[in-house]
């Protein structure tokens, strides 16, 4: 007898801290907003913040991985 366990989604923890510390509603109520649990202009505002942010994070991440990987076959 298997339980169906739903995953649930990961989200950036130095993203939504960072809308935290700007807007200064809790983690909880981000994520409501990011997944649509709540609905209002500043829900929008925070889901398109999050998805803008999230996307940085990502670049950023991806071309600090890619010169590492330069500097490793340097060596």
């Amino acid at each position: 007898m298997d339980k169906n366990i739903k995953s649930q989604p990961g989200y950036n923890q130095e993203v939504l801290k960072i809308i935290k510390e700007k807007h200064g509603y809790s983690y909880d109520y981000i994520r409501k907003s990011i997944r649509g649990d709540r609905t209002g202009i500043i829900c929008d505002i925070i889901k398109a913040e999050y998805k803008r942010l999230d996307n940085e994070y990502k670049i950023v991440r991806e071309s600090q991985a890619k010169r590492l990987r330069e500097e490793q076959n340097k060596l």
